[in-house]
């Protein structure tokens, strides 16, 4: 099955991230983090485990249409295909969302920074408050960088990224 993504789709699911958060924090937000800022990052490539399955990074690309100046909108995938293309991910499987920074640097997870894992098999979008992001550089075509994030045992990440910046 393809992903295709509407206006009205993606509005549900930044509705239920945005929901996820405020539940997952405990309806309270606790300073500017709650991610260790000295969490050392794998220096192998991006895997660990969504929805208690293994997972490795594959492909990442940003999604121009959820991005702002502020962030990119990347979605993370086990597969390998051709970044940037329209309906080439799949839906049916585990995969990784995040919001990176535009900008160089190193950033802890809170409330104002989340990942979501997205869990295949329940549909759930399972939204993390715990871990830290690296950016390492930043050129017109890819963002290149390393997580550490933990939603739970069964959803955890760590190692480097290289995503594509899709226009």
């Amino acid at each position: 099955m393809l992903v295709t993504r509407s206006p009205g789709h993606l509005a549900t699911i930044v509705a239920v991230c945005g929901l996820g958060a405020v539940f997952a924090s405990g309806c309270s937000d606790s300073g500017d983090s709650s991610g260790p800022s000295n969490a050392v990052i794998s220096s192998q490539t991006l895997s660990g485990r969504i929805g208690g399955q293994s997972w490795t990074l594959g492909t990442a690309e940003s999604d121009s249409f959820l991005s702002t100046s502020d962030e990119y909108f990347v979605d993370m995938y086990s597969e390998t295909f051709p970044a940037c293309q329209t309906g080439a991910a799949t839906s049916d499987s585990n995969h990784f969302i995040a919001d990176l920074p535009t900008a160089v640097g190193s950033y802890n997870l809170g409330m104002s920074q989340t990942v979501t894992f997205y869990v295949a098999a329940t549909s759930e979008n399972l939204v993390a408050i715990d871990g830290r992001i690296q950016i390492d550089s930043i050129s017109g075509t890819t963002i290149s960088g390393g997580l550490k994030v933990t939603f739970n045992a069964d959803n955890v990440l760590d190692g480097q990224f290289q995503a594509s910046i899709c226009p």
